[in-house]
């Protein structure tokens, strides 16, 4: 994550949130960007919508000829 918002010019830098439970545990962390940045690297993190389906696209067009 950290270096896809560093390829679109967003710093950004992993800060560690506690202590693991126990050995062979991650450690919680979280991305910290500038807060101007917030919202676009919400985006470009933010999972891909679903790609509408053929048969309501071709209702849309229809509808709008």
């Amino acid at each position: 994550m950290q270096q896809m918002l560093a390829a679109h010019g967003i710093p950004a830098r992993v800060v560690l949130q506690g202590i693991a439970a126990h050995f062979g545990c991650g450690v919680p962390a979280a991305l910290q960007v500038r807060p101007q940045d917030r919202w676009t690297a919400l985006l470009l993190l933010s999972p891909i919508d679903d790609p509408i389906d053929d048969d309501l696209e071709e209702d849309l067009d229809k509808a709008l000829e």
